[in-house]
């Protein structure tokens, strides 16, 4: 077979590889296609960045409270705090940020900041309804950060009203899980309340000390319940509520030219050796 000869000043062994020299020697001849290649990038980048509305991102940070508040036995026994951590546990922070993706968290929020008519959707109202969930669920991040805190991030092209969005959902999830731990408790309240109207009606049929310390038993456990549905301790602890934005987050400038640029330079390279070693080959043919 006959092997590829090369242009005067290359070696039979550069067939498969290029050094550091031939790129640098490839830069200085074709030099003026790799300027003019960024340029072109260069100006459609910006042009699409300019275009593109810019979004602020606003964070509220919170933690979980401890199953302690929705203790009744706190109430009465101070004790029982010693039991648990002041902070709520890794698995009540996986439940808050569960929750984070449920669209009725965000249905209120979208009806409650007319988000329809915010985000310009029109069609009928239950689906421009749905449309702007999905939209708010996709400007919204509820994650939990690597020191056990809950975060609430949301992006909008109006700097306060994200920073309204973002404690807003705070509130939401707040209120969600109060809800929970007081249906909990309420139906605990109505089990004792059924239970003394019970013992009332046979009270004829027990003992007096022994109706007298059931009667102290459920009268004390009601008041403890009823206490505690009176006061709704919150599932949540916000320690930094989401504030307005001073710069846009999105889109990044910066980083995206500098990705841009990367990938150009990468690609003009990849395609200018490979019509150099075509062109190698091309002349070896003809010879």
């Amino acid at each position: 077979p006959i092997l590829p000869r090369w242009r005067s000043g290359y070696s039979i062994n550069r067939i498969h590889h290029f050094t550091m020299p031939d790129i640098i020697q490839l830069l200085q001849r074709k030099g003026r296609s790799l300027l003019l290649l960024l340029s072109i990038t260069w100006a459609l980048t910006i042009l699409v960045l300019w275009l593109t509305p810019a979004q602020y991102k606003s964070e509220s940070t919170s933690v979980a409270s401890s199953v302690v508040a929705s203790d009744p036995s706190r109430l009465f026994n101070s004790q029982i705090q010693y039991l648990y951590s002041p902070l709520g546990s890794p698995d009540q922070l996986d439940l808050l940020v569960g929750s984070g993706k449920l669209d009725t968290i965000y249905r209120p929020i979208v009806i409650r900041y007319d988000l329809v008519k915010h985000y310009e959707l029109s069609g009928k109202p239950e689906r421009a309804l749905l449309q702007a969930v999905k939209r708010l669920k996709k400007n919204t991040s509820v994650y939990k950060s690597d020191y056990g805190e809950l975060k609430v991030r949301v992006w909008d092209n109006d700097a306060q009203l994200a920073a309204d969005l973002a404690n807003a959902i705070t509130g939401r999830l707040d209120s969600m899980h109060r809800d929970l731990m007081s249906r909990q408790n309420q139906q605990t309240l109505d089990a004792l309340q059924r239970g003394l109207k019970r013992l009332e009606v046979t009270a004829d049929s027990a003992s007096t000390g022994d109706l007298a310390r059931y009667r102290s038993l459920y009268s004390e456990l009601i008041e403890e319940y009823t206490l505690l549905l009176e006061q709704r301790p919150p599932a949540i602890q916000v320690l930094d509520v989401a504030v307005p934005a001073v710069t846009s987050d999105k889109p990044n400038w910066e980083w995206t030219l500098i990705a841009v640029t990367a990938i150009t330079l990468l690609l003009w390279l990849a395609l200018a050796l490979l019509g150099e070693r075509r062109s190698f080959y091309e002349l070896d043919t003809e010879a």
